[in-house]
C-alpha cells in the first residue's frame, strides 16, 4: 500500500506536473507526508496579518484598565477609532482577555436551629414529572424530602408542614431561592407572598429569600438536590408512591451517615438544633379560588371536571393535596378526591339526586349510566343481576337508594364482596351494609309522557244506579 502511494506521488509530480497541493488535494493525504516522499521541503504559507494587529495595544490597555468589558463594548470602542472588520474578529480576539476569574466565597456557620434551607427540583419519571421538596437543616444538615404531582402553593406548604412535624420544631429561619410562591416581587421593594406569610407567622419562622446570583446562599440545599438526583439516576420507580418510598429509605440512610464536614451524623446533631416550638393546632395546606358552575353540575379545576349538586352559578374551589372541597357561600357542598391526570370527569351519583326528581322519565336510564360507569365492580355486579333475569335498571335504582345511606368507598367494597361470593342481589347487598332494606316502588312511565297529564271527566254518581 505505501509503494503505491509513493509511486502515485511520483507519477503525479513527474507525468503529470502536479503541485504538491494538488497531489494531497487528489490522494487525500497530507501536504508534509508528500514532501517527504519527494524529498522536497514544504514552504510555510505566510500568514496574512490580522486587521485587528494595529490594534493589538488598544485592546491589552482596554483590559487592563476594564478587566470585565464584553466584546461589543470592545468592538464599539475600536470602531470609534477606525475599526473596519467584523464584530465575530473581536469576538474571537478577545475570547482569551474575557476568561471568567473563579470566585470564592466564605465558608458560612449557623448557629443550632438558625436556618433551614428549601427549594424545589424537578424529576422526569415514566409516569410524568414530579417535584421533590427539599428541606436540610443547615446546622445538623438533617434531610427532609417528599415529591409531589404539582408544584403549587398547597403543596409547598404540605411540605413544610410534614417536614416541621419530622424534626419536631420551626427553625428560626428559612431560606429560599426567588419563588413565586415566597416572592411575588422584587424592584422597588420586596414583597412576599401573602398565602405564604400566613403559614410563616402562623409557625413563628422569618423568610429570607437569596440574593440574585449569589448561589452560595443556599449552597447546602443545592447540594443535597445533586445527591438526590444522582440516585434516582441509577433507581427505577413506577409510581409516585414507589418514588417517595425509594427516597424516604435514601435519606434515612443519609441522616444516619457521619457528614464529612461535622465529622457527626444529622441524626445525633437533630438532638442539638434549637427549634421553636409547633404550635397546638397545624396548619391547613390548602389553596383557595373561585370557579364558575357549567349548566350541567360541573366545576373545571386543572382541565378536570368535578360535578357538585344543584348550585349557583359560582362557587369556591379549595384545593388541598389529595382532595377538593367545593364551597357555596360557606357552605360545603361537595368533596372529590383529586385527580392528577387531564381532561378526566369526576361526578357523585347523589348531586344528580335533584335532577333525576324533575325527569323521572329519565331517572332508571341515567342511574342505570352513572351506576355502571362507577367503577368496574359495579358493572360487574349489574351484569350479574341481569344474567340472573332481574332488570338491571330497576337493580341500578335499589343500588342508588343503598349508596344515599353509606359512603362511596364502603359501597364499593360491599359490591365487590358481593361478586367474590357471586350473590350479587341487592338484599344481600344491604346485609353487608348493614342497612335495613325495603323494596321500593317500581313505577312504569309510558314511552309517550305527555299521557301523564290527560285529565279525565268526572261521571255522576247517578249513572251507575242502574248497576246496582
Amino acid at each position: 500500500m505505501r509503494e503505491s502511494i509513493e509511486s502515485r506521488v511520483k507519477h503525479l509530480r513527474e507525468v503529470e506536473g502536479l503541485s504538491i497541493r494538488q497531489i494531497a488535494r487528489a490522494l487525500h493525504i497530507g501536504k508534509d507526508r508528500v514532501c517527504r516522499i519527494l524529498g522536497e521541503q514544504c514552504m510555510p504559507v505566510p500568514k496574512k496579518p490580522s486587521i485587528l494587529a494595529p490594534y493589538g495595544r488598544l485592546i491589552d490597555q482596554l483590559y487592563q484598565e476594564h478587566p470585565y468589558l464584553r466584546a461589543q463594548q470592545v468592538y464599539e470602542r475600536l470602531c470609534s477609532h477606525g475599526y473596519k472588520g467584523s464584530y465575530m474578529m473581536v469576538v474571537l480576539h478577545t475570547k482569551k482577555y474575557r476568561k471568567k476569574r473563579a470566585i470564592v466565597y466564605h465558608e458560612l456557620d449557623f448557629l443550632p436551629g438558625e436556618e433551614a434551607q428549601l427549594d424545589w427540583m424537578q424529576w422526569k419519571t415514566p409516569f410524568g414529572i414530579m417535584y421533590g421538596f427539599v428541606f436540610i437543616l443547615s446546622f445538623s444538615r438533617y434531610v427532609f424530602v417528599r415529591f409531589y404531582p404539582r408544584y403549587s402553593m398547597e403543596f409547598f406548604l404540605d411540605g413544610h408542614i410534614e417536614a416541621f412535624k419530622e424534626i419536631g420544631g420551626v427553625p428560626h429561619r428559612c431560606t429560599y431561592d426567588n419563588l413565586s410562591s415566597v416572592v411575588t416581587k422584587r424592584v422597588p421593594e420586596l414583597k412576599f407572598n401573602a398565602h405564604f406569610l400566613d403559614l410563616s407567622r402562623h409557625y413563628r419562622f422569618s423568610i429570607r429569600p437569596c440574593t440574585p446570583g449569589r448561589p452560595n446562599e443556599k449552597g447546602r440545599v443545592e447540594r443535597v438536590i445533586r445527591d438526590i438526583k444522582a440516585f434516582l439516576q441509577v433507581t427505577p420507580v413506577g409510581s409516585l408512591m414507589e418514588l417517595n418510598k425509594q427516597v424516604t429509605l435514601w435519606r434515612h440512610q443519609k441522616n444516619r451517615k457521619l457528614h464529612r464536614s461535622t465529622g457527626r451524623t444529622p441524626v445525633e446533631m437533630l438532638k442539638e438544633e434549637k427549634l421553636i416550638a409547633l404550635p397546638q393546632i397545624h396548619y391547613r395546606p390548602c389553596r383557595l379560588l373561585v370557579a364558575q358552575v357549567s349548566k350541567t353540575g360541573f366545576v373545571l379545576f386543572e382541565t378536570n371536571r368535578y360535578s357538585v349538586p344543584a348550585s349557583g352559578p359560582t362557587c369556591e374551589i379549595i384545593a388541598y393535596p389529595e382532595y377538593i372541597e367545593i364551597h357555596e357561600k360557606g357552605r360545603k357542598i361537595a368533596t372529590h378526591k383529586r385527580v392528577f391526570l387531564r381532561n378526566q370527569k369526576i361526578e357523585n351519583l347523589l348531586h344528580r339526586e335533584k335532577l333525576l326528581s324533575i325527569t323521572p322519565h329519565y331517572k332508571y336510564q341515567r342511574i342505570y349510566k352513572l351506576i355502571s360507569g362507577m367503577d368496574a365492580s359495579a358493572g360487574q355486579f349489574l351484569a350479574a343481576a341481569e344474567q340472573a333475569g332481574l332488570d338491571k335498571t330497576v337493580v341500578a335504582y335499589e343500588m342508588f337508594r343503598l349508596l344515599r345511606k353509606v359512603s362511596k368507598e364502603m359501597f364499593l367494597s360491599a359490591v365487590r364482596e358481593a361478586n367474590k361470593e357471586n350473590l350479587c342481589t341487592i338484599k344481600f347487598l344491604a346485609q353487608l351494609l348493614s342497612v335495613p332494606y325495603q323494596a321500593g316502588a317500581n313505577p312504569v312511565y309510558p314511552q309517550n309522557h305527555k299521557l301523564l297529564d290527560i285529565t279525565y271527566e268526572g261521571r255522576d254518581l247517578t249513572d251507575y244506579d242502574d248497576l246496582i
